[in-house]
């Protein structure tokens, strides 16, 4: 991937993302990103960095295990440069489709061969549905009984049965491929959109690609992913705790863990197809729609402005003065060439680096 067209991203994303924060905070909140970071207490940023590197270091001993489990040595900094990488390329890339193919991409210059390295990347991400759809599951009720009769709750549904959807489907094609092809076919004849069937004939392609994938690594050592499952449920807290407290640090209310872990994870099924790098905009907006039925608007506002420049901005910038500083990093960035063209779905550049 060209770096000019990642500082560009990045430079869109800054924009795209101060402007929805303004808004927020000339309508909502009646102050301005300034005034809120100087009336942020230093201590607060500190602890939500330290919790980043806590959330950053426990995906890495995750991705560690399942290597490892199969055979192939990575130590624990090659396995946080690979989710740091990883997410980096997320943040920096439309809908987050950069990430997965540089995953692999990087996997595989550490002696790991391609199609283990594909069957790790697409298997995690089948993880990560059956995960939400987990939480949302456990957390449905609660959240129903907090946000009821608000704007906030349907943005929440929406994102629900947005993984109830995409996890329906992931067992179809475990359980009955056809079936789920059946179903395909009828939608198509019933819109008679040749771009919707092409973009349904592409989605039960990397629904199929996901499960051959999660077939195989569970073949090999089911209790490699059974374990990997656990520690993503428990290790999901950690960015729901950094949002919880970045706004209770200047907020008069304290609520439930639990709330704010299944509100975040609905909204994040959505909020990550928004087309903008690293869905800047789309965060800022949709959480404070929702969390400002929970908090004060001018908390949520300030906290969530702090967490995204701990969780995006941040990275962001670390990442670029990695391309600038090492000279290794600029090779590896290179190799990850056109991974927004063509297919919005993240599994075409999937086959671009297998």
């Amino acid at each position: 991937m060209d770096i000019k067209k990642i500082l560009k991203n990045v430079l869109i994303a800054l924009v795209i993302g101060l402007a929805i924060v303004n808004i927020i905070g000339i309508f909502f909140a009646k102050q301005n990103p300034v005034t809120a970071l100087k009336s942020y207490p230093f201590k607060a940023i500190i602890v939500l960095i330290l919790l980043m590197v806590s959330d950053y270091s426990s995906q890495a001993i995750r991705t560690m295990i399942i290597v490892r489990s199969l055979g192939y040595k990575i130590t624990f900094f090659q396995s946080l440069e690979n989710f740091f990488l990883t997410v980096f390329f997320s943040l920096v890339t439309p809908m987050s489709i950069g990430g997965q193919p540089f995953q692999i991409y990087h996997l595989t210059k550490l002696g790991i061969p391609s199609h283990e390295a594909t069957n790790i990347s697409l298997t995690r991400m089948f993880e990560s549905v059956f995960i939400t759809f987990t939480i949302d599951i456990m957390m449905l009720k609660i959240i129903l009984r907090v946000l009821k009769g608000t704007l906030g709750l349907s943005v929440i549904m929406v994102g629900f049965f947005v993984t109830f959807g995409i996890t329906i489907a992931g067992l179809l094609t475990f359980t009955n491929r056809d079936l789920l092809f059946v179903i395909f076919k009828f939608f198509s004849r019933i819109t008679k959109s040749k771009k919707l069937e092409e973009r349904e004939r592409k989605a039960l392609e990397w629904l199929d690609m996901m499960t051959k994938s999660t077939r195989e690594l569970f073949r090999k050592n089911y209790w490699t992913l059974i374990v990997d499952f656990i520690l993503g449920l428990v290790i999901s807290l950690i960015p729901s705790f950094m949002i919880k407290y970045a706004i209770e640090v200047v907020s008069t209310r304290n609520v439930p863990l639990s709330v704010v872990w299944g509100a975040v994870n609905m909204l994040n099924t959505i909020v990550f197809y928004i087309p903008t790098p690293g869905s800047s905009g789309g965060v800022e907006g949709f959480y404070q729609l929702v969390f400002s039925h929970i908090y004060e608007p001018k908390a949520v506002m300030t906290g969530i402005f702090v967490f995204r420049l701990v969780t995006y901005y941040l990275i962001v910038l670390l990442g670029i003065l990695f391309m600038w500083k090492f000279s290794g990093f600029r090779e590896e960035v290179s190799h990850v060439d056109g991974i927004e063209h063509g297919n919005e779905q993240a599994q075409s550049t999937v086959d671009d680096n297998k």
